[in-house]
C-alpha cells in the first residue's frame, strides 16, 4: 500500500510539472493494482482533461459516478466536472477551424529585369562578341498583386510525444501572385501556390511540420514550369534561442521546349539559428545547400549558401530589418560555347521597413518597403550581373 501511495504521489508530481502523459501512465498503474481507488481515477480524469482527451476524461469520471458506493456529495462534484468538460469540448470544437485571408498590392522598379550581363562585349576563346540589341540590361517599373487564403484545422485531443502533450494541426493555403512589368511584358511573372500538410506543437519547447507545395509558374503569356516539393522542418526553442533544421525535395517540370533539359530533382537541407536579443531585436543566421539534377550535365549544379539578418521593432507599429547572404553555385560539365565549367558567387543585400496602420483610412493595412541588391560574379563573364530592385507594398489580413 505504501508503494501504491508513492506511485500516486509520483503521478501528482509529474502532472504539476506538465508531464501529463507521464502522470496518466502512473495513475493507470495505480488503478491496475487497485481499481476501486476513486481518488486516483478522478485525478486521471483531470489529467486527460488537461491533455484535451475529453472522451477519456468523461469515461473515467463516469465510472466514479456509476459506482453505488460513491458519496452523493462526490457524485455532485463530479457531475459539475462533467458539465465543464462538455462545455469546454463544445467551445473547443467550435474553434477547431481557422480561416485567414490576405490581399496585397504594390509597385517598384527593377534596373535589370532580364538579368542582363554587366558588359556588352565579352571574349569567347579569343574572339570578341557583342550582345544583340535588347540583350543588355533592361530597366523597368512594375506593379504587383497578391491574394491568398490560409486554413488551419486543429486536430482533436493531443498526442503523446515526449513529456508534455503535443497539439496537432493540418494547415493548408492557396495563393496567387502577379508581378507585371510595364514595358518588358515577356518578363511578367505569375505564380499560383498550393500547400498542405501536418504541423505539431509541443507544450514544451518544439514544433515540427511537413508541407507539400505546388508552384505553377507563368512567364510572360506562357506556362513555364510546375515545381512540386516536400518540405519537412523541426524547430527547438531554448529560452531566447531557436534552432531549426529543414529538408527539401523538389522536382522541376518545365512546359517549354527550350527548358526541358533543366528538368530534374533537387535535394537540400538547411540549418537556422535565431536569437531574441531584446523584446524588440532579433537576430538570425543560417546555412544550407542543395543538389540540382537535370537531363544534361551542364544544367546540373550544387549550391551552398549562408545568410545573416536582423529585425528591430523600432517603434510601436513598425520595424526595420536587414539581411545579407552569400551563395556559391558550381555547375557540372562544360559550357559548349566557352569550353569551360561554370561557377558563380552571388552576394545579396536587403534592407527594409514596415509599418502597421492602427487607425485612419488605412487601418488594418501594413506598408512594407525594401531595397534588394544582387551582385553575381561568374567564371564565365556573360553570366555576371548586378541588379537593384526597389519595392513598396500594402497588405492586409482578414
Amino acid at each position: 500500500m505504501e508503494e501504491l501511495e508513492e506511485k500516486y504521489q509520483q503521478a501528482m508530481d509529474l502532472r504539476s510539472k506538465g508531464n501529463l502523459y507521464g502522470s496518466i501512465k502512473a495513475l493507470n498503474h495505480v488503478l491496475t493494482v487497485d481499481p476501486r481507488l476513486h481518488r486516483a481515477r478522478l485525478e486521471l480524469a483531470v489529467a486527460y482533461y488537461r491533455a484535451a482527451r475529453y472522451q477519456q476524461a468523461v469515461a473515467q469520471a463516469q465510472m466514479v459516478i456509476n459506482d453505488p458506493s460513491t458519496p452523493a456529495q462526490v457524485r455532485d462534484t463530479v457531475s459539475l466536472f462533467l458539465e465543464q468538460i462538455q462545455s469546454v469540448e463544445e467551445a473547443d470544437s467550435a474553434r477547431r477551424h481557422s480561416v485567414v485571408g490576405r490581399v496585397g498590392f504594390g509597385s517598384g522598379h527593377d534596373d535589370n529585369v532580364n538579368v542582363g550581363p554587366n558588359d556588352d562585349i565579352f571574349n569567347v576563346n579569343g574572339s570578341e562578341f557583342r550582345l544583340q540589341p535588347g540583350d543588355e540590361e533592361q530597366s523597368d517599373a512594375f506593379v504587383n498583386f497578391s491574394a491568398g487564403v490560409d486554413h488551419s484545422y486543429r486536430l482533436p485531443g493531443s498526442f503523446n510525444l515526449g513529456e508534455k502533450p503535443v497539439q496537432g494541426f493540418w494547415q493548408s493555403s492557396a495563393s496567387v501572385y502577379r508581378k507585371e512589368y510595364l514595358d518588358e511584358h515577356p518578363y511578367t511573372v505569375d505564380v499560383i501556390t498550393l500547400s498542405s500538410g501536418p504541423a505539431f506543437i509541443s507544450r514544451t519547447n518544439w514544433r515540427a511540420k511537413v508541407d507539400v507545395i505546388l508552384d505553377y509558374i507563368r512567364l510572360g503569356d506562357n506556362a513555364l514550369a510546375l515545381y512540386s516539393s516536400l518540405n519537412p522542418s523541426y524547430t527547438w526553442v531554448n529560452g531566447k534561442n531557436e534552432y531549426t533544421a529543414s529538408g527539401k525535395w523538389l522536382y522541376r517540370e518545365f512546359h517549354t521546349d527550350e527548358n526541358k533539359d533543366r528538368e530534374g530533382h533537387r535535394y537540400g537541407a538547411s540549418f537556422e539559428y535565431g536569437r531574441r536579443v531584446t523584446p524588440g531585436l532579433s537576430l538570425q543566421t543560417g546555412v544550407g545547400g542543395y543538389e540540382q539534377n537535370a537531363r544534361i550535365d551542364i544544367e546540373e549544379f550544387d549550391v551552398w549558401d549562408f545568410y545573416i539578418g536582423a529585425y528591430w521593432r523600432a517603434w510601436n507599429q513598425g520595424a526595420v530589418f536587414t539581411r545579407a547572404s552569400y551563395q556559391e553555385s558550381d555547375y557540372k560539365g562544360k559550357e559548349p560555347l566557352f569550353n569551360t565549367g561554370r561557377s558563380e558567387r552571388e552576394h545579396r543585400y536587403m534592407v527594409g521597413m514596415n509599418h502597421s496602420f492602427m487607425d485612419g483610412f488605412l487601418k488594418g493595412w501594413v506598408f512594407d518597403m525594401r531595397v534588394n541588391y544582387t551582385d553575381t560574379r561568374s567564371r564565365i563573364a556573360i553570366y555576371e550581373y548586378d541588379r537593384t530592385e526597389l519595392s513598396m507594398d500594402l497588405t492586409r489580413r482578414y
